[in-house]
């Protein structure tokens, strides 16, 4: 009579095969899937953050050379918002500086479009502009570009008033500017403008130390 082998006992552990080694299996793939995911992730948001040399300075860390410059930037970016047809280099030999003072100094007032060209676009940096006060020019701190525009359509019609349209500052009783009630009684503004006492620089960005805020 033939002797009865004895059963082999294998182990399934780490073979693969079997349901631990499939749920090992599937683990590894998800870990190197979520891996792969995470790390698209990362590089995408690398893409997307502003590099430091594009962020703009403090106004407040500026010497008094680079406020000008800065300020000589908000000037021509002024007019390229003006002007859609202006470029950008022609706006900055206009006001004395280079195109790469823009990106230094308000880098998110512009971008490029599809063919490369740098347009300007609306923005919030600070802005300190000269206005008429009732006793004469003051500067107030505003912020971006669409206040900085709201002054310049004011002072236009400032203008227009002391040119004899006596209407022109009618729609701007009562109005204010980030909190700043505009000087529109026609007795004041005529009387600044027969001194001659009304802003040099009306709506302009002026070039003194800023004592804080961010940019």
């Amino acid at each position: 009579m033939a002797r009865k082998q004895p059963r082999r006992i294998t182990s399934r552990r780490g073979s693969g095969k079997g349901k631990s080694g499939a749920r090992k299996s599937k683990s590894v793939k998800t870990s190197i899937a979520s891996t792969t995911r995470s790390g698209k992730s990362a590089r995408g948001r690398s893409r997307t953050t502003t590099p430091r040399h594009y962020r703009a300075p403090r106004p407040s860390s500026l010497s008094p050379a680079e406020l000008k410059k800065r300020g000589d930037a908000l000037a021509a970016h002024a007019d390229m918002l003006r002007n859609r047809k202006l470029t950008a280099s022609q706006a900055a030999k206009d006001w004395g500086v280079k195109v790469t003072d823009f990106w230094k100094y308000i880098p998110k007032a512009f971008n490029k479009d599809a063919r490369g060209r740098i347009r300007a676009v609306a923005d919030r940096y600070m802005r300190r502009l000269e206005i008429p006060g009732p006793d004469g020019p003051i500067v107030i701190k505003v912020r971006g570009s669409k206040a900085r525009g709201e002054f310049a359509r004011f002072r236009n019609d400032v203008f227009r008033f002391l040119a004899g349209d006596r209407s022109a500052i009618d729609k701007w009783q009562g109005v204010s500017i980030q909190g700043r009630e505009l000087l529109t009684d026609p007795q004041i503004l005529q009387t600044l403008g027969d001194q001659e006492n009304l802003p040099e620089h009306f709506g302009s960005e002026q070039v003194i130390p800023y004592s804080g805020g961010a940019a």
